[in-house]
Formats: structure tokens, sequence, C-alpha cells
């Protein structure tokens, strides 16, 4: 106890008025001090640990504290592979990146395969300090990919080694951090083994292990494997039967993962709708959290409206503080499982058209509101716009801003306009968005015919030039010649047998409304429907689109509560 000093030290007293200044509560002589204010030197590893452990659990993030106890690490651990490890993955744990720290632990870790004598808790913790930073080291990662197998093939690995290795493993491979294969085992093979033996030995693992395991096969996105749908069909039935256990954050991960997976189990959504009825659980979902649920059960098309509007209630309380990627998200979910929310909608449809451009007060509003479209993806702004289109959102200044976002947006890879790279199918969704609420901006459709006339012709599919045709005449949109000669080549008489009866239909009722000539279509109508109207009969006559009948404006009071 003679390290121990108090803070009547130097060091102590800096440390307690740094603390003062972030915001920490007056300690009293009932409460002490956290450790890390409380140390004044650090003699020994078990000291530097203690300290470092206590810094990491109250986020503290001096960065010259930090690189003091890095030093000291590496003095007192340089022979010492399991302190220096744990020590690197609690600094990492506070954001705290020390590369020549890194690289030590990565020799020693890679050192200790060699003679035989990796443990598997210290495997775990290389890795887990690698993913926290994404730090790639492609000689130590690919050695411990190697090792964690020979582990599993020998029968040496934990529970908790396995889930926390998989999972590390699978954040550096979502931050693009992985080697490409290693040393001694391919990757799938790798992962298929942790299936296998994680399915077999399930009875040992934790709840928190499982979750791990969960979240690593989503970050994988493993589809279609036998034994990976095996092992999420056995932890399903496992995490069945401990609902009580289950917090928030293990929601979320589990119901996105068996959607990301693909692997439909009844018994899991049963569960996790059981859990999220709680007021409990459900007021605990952060926005991320929130936005995985509802991902997971609009994924399966779940029936539970119950559910579903009680998640919404969460949706519009987060709102916001909403960035465009979880609002396009949520908004998205909901719309795919039908739950109607005006409310929802409303208020979004508020925050989003206040930053019309050219507006003096958007460039306020941009700064206080994190929803910023311009900073949207355009795969963002192509699920928010189907969402206000399910939702039937006819707001000409939203979809006006949507437009112009969409002209605008940059693609993430290239320097250049991020509609330019799209496919066919992907220009044509965004018509096919804002002819469902009958909304045809200029410039952006504009954009899209000539984005499409600069393709191949065989590019457009003939479903795709189906589902064109049937939202420009919901528009009445008006088709250039060299945009019809293109079509029709989509729709020549060989292409249009892959065509449902549905499908016919519709494309007979677009080619009456845009005044097409498609005699090969006709007959093939009249083969199948004889007594339906033919087209030349009513090309000269296009139907009109419905007047929508005008509504008296709502008194403030109706307004307010409708709010």
């Amino acid at each position: 106890m003679e390290a121990r000093k108090l803070v009547s030290g130097r060091l102590g007293a800096q440390l307690l008025r740094c603390g003062k200044q972030q915001g920490r509560p007056k300690f009293t002589a009932t409460t002490a001090p956290p450790a890390h204010l409380v140390y004044d030197q650090l003699p020994d590893k078990a000291t530097l640990l203690l300290v470092a452990q206590s810094a990491a659990s109250s986020n503290y993030k001096d960065q010259v504290f930090w690189q003091n106890c890095s030093s000291q690490a590496r003095r007192l651990c340089q022979d010492d592979l399991h302190a220096l490890a744990c020590y690197a993955a609690t600094a990492a744990s506070a954001q705290h990146q020390d590369d020549e720290l890194l690289y030590n632990v990565g020799d020693m870790a890679v050192a200790a395969a060699e003679n035989n004598m990796l443990e598997p808790g210290n495997l775990a913790l290389v890795l887990q300090s690698h993913a926290i930073l994404a730090f790639r080291n492609d000689r130590v990662v690919g050695r411990m990919e190697s090792e964690l197998f020979e582990m599993l093939r020998q029968s040496k690995a934990t529970a908790a080694c396995l889930a926390t290795s998989l999972l590390s493993l699978s954040q550096l491979f979502s931050a693009s951090a992985l080697p490409d294969r290693s040393e001694r085992c391919e990757r799938s093979e790798l992962i298929d083994g942790g299936a296998r033996v994680a399915l077999e030995h399930l009875s040992f693992f934790t709840v928190a292990q499982l979750c791990n395991l969960l979240q690593a096969m989503a970050n994988f996105r493993i589809r279609g494997d036998r034994q990976v749908s095996a092992l999420l069909l056995g932890i399903s039935n496992s995490l069945a039967r401990q609902t009580s256990e289950l917090s928030s954050k293990d929601c979320g991960t589990i119901a996105k993962t068996f959607a990301v997976c693909r692997v439909h189990d009844e018994r899991i959504l049963t569960a996790l709708a059981s859990r999220l009825r709680e007021k409990d659980v459900r007021t605990l979902l952060t926005a991320e959290e929130l936005s995985s649920v509802l991902y997971g059960f609009a994924k399966f098309t779940s029936q539970d409206i119950a559910l579903l509007d009680l998640l919404s209630i969460e949706v519009r309380r987060h709102l916001h503080a909403l960035d465009a990627t979880l609002m396009s998200s949520m908004l998205a979910s909901l719309a795919k499982a039908g739950v109607s929310c005006p409310v929802l909608t409303g208020r979004a449809t508020q925050i989003l058209r206040r930053t019309l451009p050219g507006n003096e007060s958007a460039v306020s509003h941009r700064v206080s509101h994190p929803c910023n479209l311009q900073l949207a993806t355009f795969s963002e702004l192509s699920a928010l716009t189907m969402a206000f289109a399910k939702f039937q959102v006819r707001d000409s200044r939203l979809h006006e801003r949507l437009a112009q976002a969409f002209l605008e947006c940059n693609d993430s890879i290239q320097p250049i306009k991020a509609l330019e790279v799209q496919s066919c199918p992907e220009l044509i969704n965004v018509v096919h968005a804002f002819a469902k609420v009958h909304i045809a901006p200029v410039k952006l459709f504009g954009a899209v015919m000539g984005l499409l006339l600069s393709r191949p012709p065989e590019e457009l599919s003939t479903r795709d030039a189906v589902k064109f045709l049937h939202a420009l005449a919901k528009v009445e949109y008006t088709i250039l010649p060299q945009m019809k000669g293109h079509i029709l080549a989509a729709l020549s008489p060989h292409r249009l047998n892959e065509l449902g009866v549905f499908e016919l239909l519709k494309l007979a009722v677009a080619a009456r409304k845009l005044g097409l000539d498609l005699p090969q279509l006709e007959a093939q109508v009249g083969a199948i429907l004889p007594n339906e109207p033919s087209l030349q009969s009513q090309s000269g006559n296009p139907q009109r689109r419905p007047v929508s009948k005008r509504r008296r404006r709502k008194s403030a009071r109706k307004q307010k509560w409708s709010w």
C-alpha cells in the first residue's frame, strides 16, 4: 500500500482539477474518488491495469494521461503478454491509439504462437484491441486467424474466446482491415468451424456471448450457409427460453442479425415482441437499436401492428436527433411493415422541408438539426423517397427538396454525381417513387431520361421498361421520340413473352395513356383477355387523371391536436 498515494499529491491535484473541469461530481468522505484520480505513481502491472480500467469506465480521455500510461505499460509489461494485451484492449475502449503499443502486442502474440504458448484469452484480447481501433496489421491478424482455427480443431477455444474473436474479426471485416486470406485456412472454413463448435456447445455460452456471435454473423453478412443458419436457429431456441435476460441492445442485435442473414424463425420474433412490449426495455432503445429492431420486424413483414405502433412512438421521441441514415432506415421499415403513422410522417416532413435551398434560415437549421439531405447517400435518398411515397405524403416542397438532393448527391468513390453511376433499375426506382404520389420534378426526370438514353438498349430489361412506363403514365409525362425508340427496343415481341398477365395489363394501360403503338402487345392481350378494349380504340382518348377533392382548411385548434 506504500505505492498508493491520495489526491493530496501534485499529480493527484492536477487530475482532480481536470476532473472537475469535465463536470465530475465532488467527492465526499463517504464517496471515494476513482482509481485514476487517486494513484500518483504506477509501480506495478496490477496498479496500471486498475488505473486504466477506472479511466476507461469513467470515459476519461485525457491524451497526456493515456500517453503516460502507455509508456509505463511498455516498460512494466514487456515480458507479460496477458497484461500488455489487457491494457491495450482497455486503452482502445477509451479510443486511445498507440501504434507502437499495438505493434508490440502483435509481435509478442506472434512469438507466443510460434512457440505454441498463445492462450485463448490473449488471442481474443489482441484481436479486440485491433478491432476497436480498426488497426490494420495483416501479419498479426492473419496469424491470429490461423491460431484460432487450430484452437477450434484441437478443442482449445473457450466460449469467451470464440465469441470475442469472431466479433473482432467481423468488425475488422466491416472496416476493410482484414487481410485477403489467412496463412493456413480460408476465412469461410474458420466461420463454418466456429459455427459448428458453437452449435455443439451452446450451453456454455452466456446471453452476451450469444449476441456477440449473432453480431459477428451479421457483420460478415453470411446468407444461405447451412452451418450458420443452423447456428442461428440453435441460438434462437436458446434465447427464446431466456427472454427476461435480454437487454434493449440484445433485442436490436438479434432482430437485425436474423434479418441480415435471411433466417426466419417465428419463435425469436415472438420472444422479442413480448420483451419489447415492456416499457422499461422499449424506452432504453437508442436510435441505432430502434432502427435495427424495426428493420428486423419489417424484413419478415411482421403483423404485430400493436408493437409497431409502440415502436413508431419511440421513433417520434428520437426524431429530433436522427440523421439521414437513421431517418431513412426507420421510415422505410415502417412503410414496408404497412404501419400508418401520420403524426410521425408529418413531423418528419416539417423537419426536411425547412432546409429548402435559397432559404436564409436553412443554414442555421442545417447546423442545428443532424438530418442534412446534402450529406445523404443515393441509397438513403431512395429509401427516404420511397417511404414517403408508400405513406402517400404529397407535399410539393418536400419532394422538391428530395429531387434537388438527388441532383446534388455526389458519389462516395468517384468525384462525379451519384446519378451518373447508378444502374437502370435504380434510376427507374427514383422515377417510380415520385410517380407514386403523382409528382414529376422536371429537372430530375429530365436528368434520368438523359442517363437512360446514354445507356446501351440491352441494359434496360423488359420488366424495368414496364415499370418505367407505368410510372410515367401516372404523371402523364411526355416521352421524347428518342426515348420511345429506346423503350420499344426493350418491348420487342420475343421479350414480351417474359411478362405475366398483370404485367401485360399494366403495360397496356400505360401504353394507352402515353399513346404508344404496340401492335404485338395488343395481339398478346387480346389472346389472353378477348374482351379487353384494344389499344388503338382508346389511344386518341387517354384517361384523365382524377382531380382530388378540395378539403377545407383545418382550424388552428384541430391542427394543434392532430400534430
